[in-house]
């Protein structure tokens, strides 16, 4: 039995979101994978329908999808896959960079520690970890979220640039609360760098 039309899809990239604890990597994935109802502003809370603030943290790994149309026409099923922070479910959580596309690296814009944290353990975890035939490690983003906060200490975006630009990584900054840059951010990777290859290179 065939899919209905509006879930049939040309071709299926999976994206891996990682970072810290608490920088709202779930949240993100939420607002990505939403109805436009609940995309919209709560006026009450200047937030999104969608949106938490006492999510539980992730156990392991959870995932969501979304088929994404290419400007080529073609449809594309982006599979993301939302990835613990804590350690002791590391063994779990990186055995999904494997045969990943591409990743979400994510920190919160008020914590200098997630975003030094972005940079160095989890870069270096995921080129670790994935396939020599992956185009994980030339599809990364860099993704500053809580824009909506006032930033206490945040690196400067012309630091954060010249070491993104260095290691040829995107970066974009998001709130996952009123869902700035978010969908942007998804598309950008995946369709900007990731089904341009078909799936050989970014």
């Amino acid at each position: 039995m065939s899919a209905p039309p509006d879930q049939q899809y040309d071709e299926l990239y999976k994206v891996v979101l990682v970072g810290d604890p608490g920088v709202g990597k779930t949240n993100l994935l939420a607002y990505f994978t939403a109805s436009e109802d609940e995309m919209a502003i709560d006026s009450s809370t200047n937030a999104s329908k969608i949106f938490s603030n006492v999510r539980k943290p992730t156990i392991g790994v959870e995932f969501g999808t979304k088929i994404i149309t290419h400007p080529n026409g073609k449809r594309i099923k982006a599979q993301i896959w939302d990835t613990a922070g804590q350690e002791r479910y590391r063994a779990i959580t990186s055995s999904h960079y494997r045969r990943a596309a591409g990743a979400l690296i994510v920190y919160d814009v008020t914590s200098r520690t997630s975003f030094d944290n972005a940079q160095g353990h989890w870069l270096k975890e995921l080129r670790n970890s994935a396939d020599t035939n992956s185009t994980l490690l030339s599809c990364l983003m860099l993704v500053g979220n809580k824009v909506d906060l006032d930033p206490a200490e945040v690196t400067s975006d012309d630091h954060e640039s010249a070491v993104l630009a260095a290691d040829g990584i995107l970066d974009i900054r998001a709130s996952a609360k009123t869902g700035q840059n978010v969908v942007e951010a998804f598309e950008k990777l995946v369709i900007g760098n990731i089904s341009t290859s078909s799936g050989t290179a970014c």
